[in-house]
């Protein structure tokens, strides 16, 4: 006598029977969910279990658990698999934490002669201090392990980044000085570019310096460019030090414009000396070109950063 089963009668709509036709007839979809479309359709079509598993070469126990799947949580959880519990978690939460702990203090706070943790001095320290610590499940702590617990805390131990400390009690009046000063800048340069405003009566001027920077020369001249040959200047990439030097320069903040002739120079006016260093005397120099580069009557006004040559003693004097 056939199998009879108690089983409620499997019903699709017309949008389930067309999407499944559509997983069973495709090229590139995953076999496990082509098969289990395959399985649902021919079961709504009023094929056994054993004759749906044969056409679609598995076991009747296969089809059984699809269809009861579909008919309990819905047609996605019959297309995968539902939720497993997995393998129980080796390593607790708290032991987690501990570790995450160790990676945040300095290895020579703790009696290592190390400035920062490297992996392998990590899963030692661990490894050695877990059983003390009532983690025993971190003794056999791998570095793969160590790794991922490392990146999910988000914490580098290995590595430094740099950030600016707020040592200046100053510095939040100063900065809205500075905003100020910038805002005034713009409101300025509005009335010169609409003509109501002839000239500022006070120029800014931005002011910083670039050290080290590298003096090369060439060893032979530089090749032209040749039609039918090569279409830019050509370099011998064997070159000549010279040491280095600093650029020192102040930015005309306003249109640009040359105050001596009226003209209207479109880009911001640069003011620039190339030295050595950057000492106080240096400074001191670029300072007497600006105060030769504009006219007597105009103030000039500089933005600097608290570098020791703009507040020494010889260049307030």
């Amino acid at each position: 006598m056939p199998f009879v089963t108690k089983r409620p009668p499997l019903i699709l709509s017309a949008a389930d029977q067309e999407r499944l036709g559509e997983l069973r007839r495709s090229r590139s979809e995953e076999k496990r969910r082509v098969v289990h479309a395959s399985i649902l359709l021919d079961c709504a079509d009023g094929m056994s279990d054993s004759a749906i598993a044969v056409a679609n070469h598995v076991n009747r126990h296969s089809v059984a658990l699809c269809v009861n799947k579909f008919l309990k949580f819905g047609l996605e959880a019959a297309l995968g698999d539902l939720p497993r519990p997995g393998k129980i978690r080796r390593i607790p939460d708290d032991a987690i934490a501990w570790v995450l702990h160790c990676a945040c203090q300095k290895p020579k706070e703790i009696g290592y002669s190390y400035e920062l943790w490297t992996y392998a001095l990590l899963q030692r320290h661990v490894r050695t201090h877990c059983v003390e610590a009532s983690h025993p499940s971190l003794v056999e702590l791998s570095r793969s392990k160590l790794h991922r617990i490392l990146t999910q805390g988000e914490i580098r131990p290995h590595q430094i980044r740099y950030y600016v400390e707020r040592r200046d009690p100053e510095f939040e009046p100063t900065m809205v000085t500075v905003l100020h000063v910038y805002k005034e800048v713009e409101i300025v340069n509005a009335a010169l570019a609409e003509g109501t405003l002839k000239e500022p009566a006070v120029v800014t001027i931005s002011y910083d310096e670039k050290p080290g920077i590298q003096a090369l020369a060439t060893t032979t001249p530089d090749r032209p460019p040749m039609p039918h040959e090569f279409a830019s200047h050509l370099r011998d990439y064997e070159y000549k030090r010279l040491g280095t030097v600093s650029l020192l320069a102040g930015l005309d903040l306003h249109t640009g414009r040359d105050l001596h002739t009226g003209r209207d120079l479109h880009t911001g006016r640069v003011t620039e000396m190339v030295s050595d260093h950057h000492a106080s005397a240096d400074f001191i120099a670029l300072l007497g070109k600006l105060d030769v580069s504009y006219p007597a009557q105009v103030r000039i006004r500089l933005l600097l950063d608290n570098h020791s040559a703009h507040i020494s003693k010889e260049t307030q004097n």
